[in-house]
């Protein structure tokens, strides 16, 4: 049954208007997080509204986020933790991050959830991990080729991880046709995983990212704040351009000790790729061996430059993470000055300082990504240098939060039958009902055991005549509100996308498309080139 109701979110109960109050006294994270993100910018937005091929939708709106200038006047329905995040990642521009007598490095931030970084080589433009869509990547492009008056064609790309916001853009990059010759690196089996992801999995996917950056979500204090390691998702074309060099696979072969070149200016560690691309040197670092998605750091030796593909303190406990970062601290953490991602701001040391210290900024980035790869507790990472305490497993949450309440393979909802019989050992609907309400009502309330007493009662709605329409409006109403004061009291950003999203979904259940489309064309190409 579908209620049709217009969603419109409750406000924020005094309970949680209290604890958020009280939590801005003790939000953690670094004052020098807000001078780093504003460090470099050279240009903003030409246009915050950034429009669809055909014109007719948008696929962008950095405009939408202007209200979360004030830092200080925090929302009664939003915690401190998510505020802040939001208004550091709302920052949008062309940032150079970089700058030496042979180029520079920039990045794009705020046009898509990831970054896009700009290498200036030889003759054209390096460009690393592209966005998710062909209209972000073109007008972040646009925005480059405006501040720097630089109309260099791109002459490579670096994809470093097989997430879509990763590689999806590519083709904005250039015009109606890529050049057939376009290098383009990235880890080994990258387009297995982004199949696997994106065409296998593809409608699975989709949804749990529609839920996990409340793509349906109005932004605003009651709606989409932010989602962690971004505003949120893109909702454009993505497009696929197949790697021409991989690394991390049989072939080719890491650099070797005897090959090692002294102009990376670090020394040898097994496992390194050195490549020259478009006279731009880079220091490839391939996650191999580990059962995690394809990922590859890069190092680059000419501005003493770390570069993360990983989501860092926001991407949660993954111990083949943390191992795999302890070769990237041993590898480059005594000599990068720069440490910089896919996501969020980037750190300096400052020149000149003892690079070996505890108090190297970038040192401290490394260890504060390392640490939150094998712990979930914010506190243990509120004293590091841009970890934000954000540390936990928000993307596992909202996976279960999905499978709960909108029931798709990536997990098993109640079945209808074991919900009726449910309700009759627990003393039918109404029952269950007055013990979510009390719940609900006390005075220190538990809203996730609200929301777990009504299931079993919007389960069995599904068989006819199981629970009366009243009773039926009465429990989705009820869950519907408990999973919003769940979400204004997330310091999570995705996981209160989900409870906003599924507050609106429990309402209205014949309403849930996702916006976005479940296979990418062009992957699917790659796969099969002789289709």
């Amino acid at each position: 049954m579908t209620t049709n109701d217009v969603f419109e979110p409750v406000g924020p109960s005094a309970y949680v208007t209290g604890e958020n109050r009280a939590g801005t006294k003790n939000v953690s994270g670094s004052a020098t997080d807000f001078t780093y993100a504003a460090r470099g910018l050279l240009a903003v937005p030409q246009n915050p509204v950034i429009a669809s091929k055909d014109g007719k939708s948008v696929v962008w709106n950095s405009a939408s986020f202007e209200f979360l200038e004030d830092l200080e006047n925090v929302p009664p329905m939003v915690s401190a933790p998510v505020w802040r995040q939001g208004v550091l990642l709302q920052r949008a521009g062309l940032f150079q991050v970089a700058s030496q007598r042979a180029g520079a490095v920039y990045q794009v931030r705020g046009f898509d959830l990831a970054n896009m970084t700009i290498v200036t080589g030889s003759t054209g433009l390096v460009v690393i991990d592209p966005l998710g869509s062909s209209e972000t990547a073109q007008a972040a492009l646009q925005l480059y080729r405006f501040a720097t008056e630089d109309q260099k064609p791109v002459s490579a790309v670096v994809h470093t991880q097989s997430g879509v916001d990763h590689f999806g853009g590519v083709r904005g990059l250039f015009g109606a046709k890529v050049p057939a010759n376009l290098p383009v690196y990235a880890p080994d089996r990258l387009l297995a995983d982004a199949l696997l992801n994106q065409v296998t999995n593809g409608a699975q996917s989709a949804k749990l990212l529609d839920y996990a950056y409340g793509t349906r979500l109005e932004p605003g204090p009651s709606g989409l704040v932010e989602s962690d390691l971004g505003l949120t998702l893109y909702v454009g074309t993505s497009t696929f351009v197949a790697p021409t060099h991989t690394v991390g696979g049989l072939l080719p072969a890491a650099t070797s000790q005897a090959d090692w070149p002294a102009s990376t200016q670090i020394a040898w560690h097994e496992g390194l790729y050195v490549v020259e691309v478009d006279g731009v040197e880079l220091v490839l670092q391939p996650l191999s061996g580990h059962a995690a998605s394809p990922e590859m750091n890069v190092y680059l030796p000419a501005f003493n430059t770390v570069y993360l593909a990983g989501p860092g303190p926001l991407g949660g406990v993954n111990k083949a993470r943390a191992a795999f970062l302890d070769q990237t601290i041993a590898a480059f953490g005594a000599t990068a000055r720069i440490g910089m991602s896919a996501y969020g701001w980037p750190v300096w040391t400052t020149v000149g300082e003892d690079m070996t210290t505890p108090g190297n900024e970038v040192s401290a980035w490394l260890s504060a990504h390392r640490a939150a790869a094998t712990t979930a507790d914010p506190g243990a990472l509120a004293s590091v240098v841009n970890s934000s305490g954000y540390a936990g497993t928000p993307t596992r949450t909202v996976r279960e939060l999905w499978a709960k309440l909108a029931g798709t393979s990536l997990g098993a909802p109640d079945l209808a039958v074991t919900a009726k019989a449910a309700l009759i050992a627990q003393g039918g609907a109404a029952k269950l009902i007055a013990a979510a309400q009390n719940a609900y009502d006390k005075t220190t309330p538990d809203y996730a055991q609200a929301v777990v007493l009504l299931d079993p009662v919007i389960s069995a709605c599904s068989i006819p005549l199981a629970v009366p329409a009243n009773t039926e409006k009465q429990a989705r109403t009820l869950q519907s509100h408990a999973l919003t004061q769940l979400a204004y009291l997330s310091t999570n950003g995705r996981l209160r996308n989900a409870c906003l999203t599924a507050a609106h979904d429990v309402l209205n259940p014949g309403s849930i498309v996702t916006r976005f489309p479940q296979t990418i064309t062009d992957l699917a190409a790659a796969a099969n080139p002789l289709s």
